[in-house]
């Protein structure tokens, strides 16, 4: 599994304060840049400046100004202050050895500093008369300060001490001593609330609140202690006031799939470890999707319920209950707020995460086969084999509109990026029909006389692809409907999905094989073959990078679309894969 290092939260044990957390391998920031003018080397004692913070942010290194083309000639020490209380919150040496960056010379602190909005702070470094490095002593306007100056902080003036404290006395003039020492942040901290009988997992939690980070991709730990146990508290580990906790992220994404065998899996991505089996279904699980966070994972079956599952833990954290048949499909809203469900019994249902059921709607004659929002979550569009798509209101339940096919049951219905257009295609002889989303008039019929498997919008809304069953693959644009592309098989195509940037397709083929494609020009990227039965599943990671695949030979792999290579094999299930999702 591949971490990136460089998440750091400090925990503070008084609930009402919060806790800072800082995210990601971010570079650190000077407070100052650039050069400065007149030098001194007369005083003794403890010489710096004053700065207030402006935001909370994580002090990583104290720096000197080097005054020699060839660096520093002798070490001294620099010290962090804060104000209020008047202590030291960090001293390092700085000297000839110290790393050199832009004029400065600098030492990491270890542990880190937390800055926090509001408060001020005095940075100074050890002087006496005579020294072989001489410091800025110039007199600077507001309007340069502020020119040489990183918005997370505010230089106050000038501070010292002669006696080698606290640097209680500041001095009269504006800009004096400025740019003598400087030190690097990381800004864009976050804040969170904690308290000492927060268990881990509620800690990730709130991590994933503040930095978007899902729980099952943090690994924290305390003194190189892993804290690995969800159910633990921050009192039962130990945990001391104003201790750093570091945060590893893993990289990459998951993959989720689901089985026939009654079970869903989570997977790492680069390693094809089986991380979580959901087990909780009474039959096959024929859908799954994860919510926009990455957090939680929504899958149907047709035990006649959907489930929603914590990632971290595998745990149920809802069961939808309340359809009278198998449910077909289940997705969330792009907000991840709601849900929906498309069920056999005529009917698809609105629920909240909480597994509260908000709407049915149940205007359908036939089987709903397909359910899905809009992408503004404003709509919600279902298809059915009564030969209808009907477009719905989620917050009160009511059909909008009802658009009527010439025959055969409507297998899938979309809306297009901008919510203009809608699509659908039915298994009969309809092909695929474009409507206005706005008044239900059709645009145009494609594809006519052909049954279809699948269609959709690319996700630029640019253009419509479908699978026909004439073994081809067709790519139309929006604008003018002309067909662009028309991608053979050898055999019968069953499904087509875009890559998320829209620059290929997949497409699902009856003799065993998946295919990419260049949407632009039609060219034919790869053809992944390797599994043993019929694919029945394809889908591309958010970064298009990565596509996985599911089979009847109960194995799901994930190829590089690059190379063109399976990277990982997932393997565990025991039954017929029928679906699979990267998480974002």
């Amino acid at each position: 599994m591949l971490f990136h290092e460089g998440v750091v939260c400090v925990v503070n044990r008084d609930p009402l304060l919060p806790c800072a957390v800082e995210v990601g391998d971010i570079e650190a920031e000077p407070f100052f840049h650039g050069l400065w003018g007149g030098y001194r080397q007369d005083w003794d004692g403890e010489f710096g400046f004053r700065f207030l913070a402006d935001a909370t942010f994580l002090i990583t290194s104290l720096d000197r100004y080097v005054t020699f083309e060839n660096g520093l000639q002798e070490e001294t020490v620099v010290t962090l202050w804060e104000a209020d209380s008047q202590t030291k919150l960090a001293s390092v040496v700085v000297g000839p050895d110290s790393s050199l960056l832009d004029g400065y010379a600098y030492t990491e602190v270890f542990p880190r500093v937390v800055a926090r909005l509001g408060q001020e702070y005095r940075l100074t470094q050890t002087c006496y008369r005579g020294m072989k490095d001489p410091w800025p002593d110039g007199h600077y306007g507001a309007e340069d300060l502020h020119s040489q100056m990183q918005g997370f902080a505010r230089y106050l003036g000038g501070a010292y001490d002669c006696h080698g404290g606290f640097p209680s006395f500041c001095d009269a003039e504006v800009g004096r001593r400025a740019g003598m020492l400087n030190f690097k942040a990381i800004r864009g901290i976050a804040t969170v609330p904690i308290h000492p009988q927060m268990t881990m997992y509620e800690l990730k939690q709130q991590l994933e609140l503040a930095t978007g980070v899902p729980p099952i991709q943090q690994e924290l730990s305390c003194k190189l202690k892993p804290l690995s146990d969800n159910s633990s508290t921050i009192s039962g580990e130990g945990i001391a006031n104003g201790e750093l906790l570091i945060l590893a992220v893993r990289a990459g994404s998951l993959v989720a799939t689901a089985s026939r065998d009654g079970t869903a899996r989570l997977w790492s991505v680069e390693s094809g470890e089986c991380l979580r089996i959901l087990s909780g279904h009474a039959d096959a699980v024929v859908d799954v999707d994860f919510a926009p966070s990455g957090s939680t994972v929504l899958t149907a079956s047709k035990d006649r319920t959907a489930r929603l599952w914590t990632v971290e833990t595998g745990d149920c954290a809802a069961k939808l209950e309340g359809h009278t048949a198998p449910v077909v499909r289940a997705a969330f809203a792009p907000s991840g707020a709601q849900v929906v469900t498309a069920s056999q019994d005529h009917t698809a249902r609105v629920w909240m995460i909480d597994g509260t059921c908000t709407q049915v709607l149940d205007k359908h004659l036939g089987a709903v086969v397909n359910a899905c929002f809009s992408p503004d979550g404003s709509r919600i569009i279902t298809a059915s084999t009564d030969c209808s798509t009907r477009i719905w209101d989620p917050t009160f339940g009511d059909c909008l509109l009802t658009l009527k096919g010439p025959g055969g049951g409507i297998v899938v219905a979309k809306i297009s990026p901008d919510s203009s257009q809608i699509l659908s295609a039915a298994i009969g002889t309809q092909g695929v029909v474009v409507h206005d989303a706005a008044t239900g008039a059709v645009l145009q019929k494609l594809a006519e006389g052909q049954p279809v498997h699948d269609a959709a919008f690319s996700p630029d809304g640019c253009y419509i692809m479908a699978a026909c069953c004439d073994w081809k693959v067709r790519i139309w644009s929006t604008a003018t409907f002309k067909c662009l592309q028309e991608l053979p098989h050898e055999g019968q195509v069953l499904s087509s999905t875009f890559s998320a940037d829209g620059s290929f397709a997949v497409t699902v083929c009856a003799d065993l094989t998946a295919l990419v494609w260049r949407v632009a020009t039609g060219e034919l990227v790869h053809s992944f073959v390797g599994h043993s039965g019929p694919v029945t599943t394809a889908s591309f990671s958010p970064d298009s990078t990565r596509l996985v695949t599911g089979s009847e030979d109960c194995c799901g792999r994930v190829w590089d679309v690059v190379s063109g290579k399976c990277a990982v094999m997932l393997l565990g299930h025991e039954a017929r894969l029928e679906a699979t999702c990267i998480s974002p």
